[in-house]
């Protein structure tokens, strides 16, 4: 009889409904966006492969350049070539977009932290701007568009040192994912 009133208990449990602790939202994400035919060729590289690799030397920056909070130093411009191929639409616009998820972009200002080690400066990061001189804040924005014309385009960028305090010598390296983008 003990077995008959447990499996009937056990039933009895499962036939319950079980209502969810219901709350209400905070707020709605709206995402927002569109998939274009638009697919050039990186630096010469497939698109979405990662292949591509762009190499900014900086040389020796003397750290007396970089003394105060908010001074830069070493602007140094380079470009991402795009295109070559049919598929690189004349008339679109191409932008340079950041890995938000790269381990060294500084979600609060949108600068890269340099590699960190025992060899490392200190109070320098690395920070990215269109050809202006106008600041990307790589986590939150593209570079500025360049239109596709003769099935290819060339993004020009410019990366420097930012300081966040007296600078310290030291070696100050860094890296960032980035995709091409079309609008």
């Amino acid at each position: 009889m003990n077995v008959f009133v447990t499996s009937s208990l056990v039933l009895a449990l499962v036939a319950i409904p079980v209502s969810p602790v219901l709350a209400a939202n905070d707020g709605t994400i709206e995402i927002t966006g569109r998939i274009t035919a638009t697919t050039c060729l990186v630096e010469g590289k497939p698109p979405g492969s990662g292949a591509a690799t762009k190499t900014v030397d900086f040389g020796d920056i003397s750290a007396a350049n970089l003394a105060v909070e908010g001074q830069t130093s070493g602007d140094r411009g380079f470009q991402i070539q795009i295109g070559g191929n049919a598929e690189c639409l004349d008339g679109d616009l191409a932008k340079i977009r950041f890995d938000p998820a790269s381990p060294a972009l500084d979600r609060a200002t949108g600068r890269l932290n340099i590699d960190a080690g025992s060899e490392a400066a200190k109070n320098v990061q690395i920070q990215i701007a269109n050809q202006d001189g106008t600041p990307i804040n790589m986590y939150t924005e593209d570079s500025q568009g360049v239109t596709i014309a003769g099935n290819s385009a060339v993004i020009p960028l410019i990366a420097r040192y930012y300081s966040t305090g007296k600078a310290e010598k030291g070696t100050a390296n860094s890296r960032v994912g980035f995709q091409v983008v079309y609008q």
